[in-house]
């Protein structure tokens, strides 16, 4: 592989750990990120989100925690100011924040969350040891029976792990673990995040069909998302897959579209000027390639970016010899080798300094902790002085206390008692009234079943068979659930009164109409529902009549409940004072059912009988599943 290739492969991996450690940033998640409710769950979707956003973001956000943090009492004040200032902070005082966050008396998963970012520190290697590895192993596994809300994110680590161990099939298989696991892995950032990462996966092994494959469907997610910078990135993407076919016209063509579109958007940085300077040296366009490499130096001098400085002009060391212009490319490749050095004394500086103020900080805090102990021991003396003179007010408060908190619990208990054992009864009814489909139904389908084997007529007595034994098992199976999808209540209903059609000879039709505000494999509802009013229309609102019944079914939103019509052009009104009784009683039913589920709401079933036929209207709150 040539060095320019080399060197622009380098330039594209240097994003993929920072890939697999974030995500993309949204404004959507950015208007979320932070709740004031004073629970353990509310940090730990705060820490996740914040893990994701760019370290800027980050800033801005540890200016606002005062106002996001409201409300806290102290401690966990102190649980979010701790984890900010972990996040924000460099490599080698990262370690000493790290262990500024106190999870004593904290849930699970924060103690996880502390656990989740020291295995990031052993991370900051060249190798991860066994030690590591196997300690992460049993933490995913623990992870995995509890289904924590962060097995995603160690999972994600194991891929790195792998990754920095250079075992790319075991990487690959943890980061698609952790893909699977992501509870936002349906939001198109998710999957272009997942789609570049394979891409990047692929490009290891040299494998350019699966980098094309990857490549596309970032691209396209780009495009739908009309996200510029995004799809300048799949653009720099295809450039490397036509200087792996040695395709280099190709290579420029679309890493100067990406530049482009860097550009359009004002989001022009060093690596697009390194990646087109080595795009036009690998087609040998070197002053075209020499022109980008200065603009690029200019540019960075311009916005005072001196991080990609020195490979800037080692770039551009290389166009000049492909140009054979050795002395500019000697001069170039000797101010690259100075701003290395520089690098190297400046980082060794910044370690200095940082171990500088670790130290000032520890110190400072232990004269703290000195002050506050010596203070702790003052308070406690005058503390025993006054015990003696409170201890019996204390005593008489404390029992008094006592009495009225045992009265009070004894109160609660006994109605406790009391609404579990109402709370049983109506669940009984509930489950009595799921089951209650007509045994005069069960026993005239078999009838006709028998009747249908008798005449030897297969096919119907298989179709009749299979509907009436798969309305069976979901009556069975739908018995345990208090909700089901909208999709499985019209697929119960849809076999009735399929069956019912067998039945009575298609004495009727139906339609059942969805609209388009309503999701049908996420909302849901109690099983059952409408099966009496359906079963209502059929044997008695269509009982003695010379034409087609028709029962129409519809579903609907409203701003905040669901309505669920059942019409029917039986005989309505003339039909009520036969099965009034019937009528009524579904109707009481269904009205204790939704009670029971939906206390306090806005609930109801409305039944009206017409000359036109009868009208059921049933509004219930809307219940997804996500």
């Amino acid at each position: 592989m040539p060095n320019c290739l080399k060197l622009r492969l380098l330039y594209i991996i240097s994003i993929f750990s920072l890939l697999l450690a974030t995500s993309c940033n949204k404004k959507a998640k950015e208007q979320n990120i932070a709740g004031k409710q004073n629970t353990d769950n509310d940090f730990i979707s705060f820490a996740i989100k914040t893990d994701a956003i760019s370290r800027q973001k980050k800033e801005k956000l540890f200016s606002k925690l005062d106002s996001i943090t409201n409300g806290f009492n102290n401690k966990d004040k102190a649980l979010y100011y701790s984890f900010m200032k972990y996040i924000l902070t460099t490599r080698d005082s990262s370690i000493y924040y790290l262990n500024k966050i106190d999870t004593i008396g904290k849930s699970q998963d924060i103690r996880d969350l502390v656990d989740l970012y020291n295995f990031k520190e052993g991370f900051k290697s060249d190798a991860i040891g066994p030690k590591i590895t196997e300690a992460v192993f049993r933490k995913i596994n623990s992870e995995e029976k509890r289904k924590s809300p962060l097995l995603f994110k160690y999972y994600d680590l194991m891929a790195q792990a792998f990754y920095i161990n250079k075992n790319m099939a075991k990487s690959t298989e943890y980061f698609k673990l952790s893909f699977e696991n992501n509870p936002e892995k349906d939001m198109p950032y998710e999957k272009l995040k997942y789609y570049e990462v394979l891409f990047l996966y692929a490009m290891e092994s040299s494998n350019i069909k699966e980098m094309e494959v990857n490549q596309k469907k970032a691209e396209r997610i780009a495009r739908k998302e009309k996200n510029e910078y995004e799809l300048s990135r799949t653009m720099d993407y295809k450039a490397i897959i036509y200087g792996l076919k040695k395709m280099p016209d190709s290579g420029v063509y679309y890493s100067k579209k990406s530049f482009q579109y860097l550009e359009s958007t004002n989001r022009l940085n060093p690596v697009a000027y390194i990646n087109l300077v080595i795009n036009y040296q690998m087609n040998k366009e070197f002053d075209n390639a020499i022109r980008y490499g200065e603009e690029g130096i200019k540019w960075s001098v311009k916005q005072a970016d001196s991080s990609r400085m020195a490979e800037l002009y080692i770039a551009l060391s290389d166009a000049y010899k492909g140009k054979n212009d050795y002395k500019n490319a000697l001069k170039n490749l000797d101010i690259y080798y100075k701003l290395k050095l520089k690098n190297i004394n400046d980082i060794q500086k910044d370690k200095v300094y940082e171990i500088e103020q670790k130290f000032k900080s520890e110190k400072k805090d232990l004269t703290i902790s000195n002050l506050k102990t010596r203070n702790e021991l003052n308070n406690r003396i005058i503390l025993q002085q006054k015990w003696i003179m409170f201890i019996i007010a204390g005593a008489f408060l404390l029992g008094g206390f006592f009495l009225y908190n045992f009265l009070k619990r004894k109160n609660l208990q006994s109605k406790a008692e009391r609404l579990l054992v109402e709370n049983d009864k109506l669940k009984l009814e509930q489950k009595t009234f799921q089951l209650k489909i007509s045994p005069h139904f069960i026993f005239n389908t078999v009838s006709n079943l028998q009747g249908l084997i008798s005449e030897k007529e297969t096919t119907k007595s298989i179709s009749y068979l299979t509907k009436f034994a798969r309305l069976m098992r979901n009556i069975l199976e739908y018995e345990k659930e208090d909700f089901i999808s909208i999709e499985d209540e019209i697929r119960l209903l849809e076999d009735y009164m399929q069956l019912q059609q067998m039945r009575f000879k298609t004495s009727f039709e139906y339609n059942i109409t969805i609209n388009d505000n309503v999701r049908p494999y996420f909302q849901l509802v109690p099983p059952m529902l409408l099966q009496p009013f359906v079963e209502n229309s059929i044997i008695h609102g269509f009982g003695n009549i010379d034409y087609t019944g028709k029962i129409n079914i519809i579903f609907e939103n409203k701003t905040d409940f669901m309505e669920i019509i059942i019409q029917d052009n039986g005989r309505g009104a003339a039909a009520q004072h036969t099965v009034v009784n019937k009528q009524s009683l579904s109707t009481s039913i269904t009205k204790q059912r939704l009670n029971v589920l939906f206390p306090g709401t806005n609930s109801s079933v409305k039944a009206e009988a017409s000359d036109n036929g009868f009208r059921v209207e049933i509004n219930i709150p809307i219940l997804t599943e996500d």
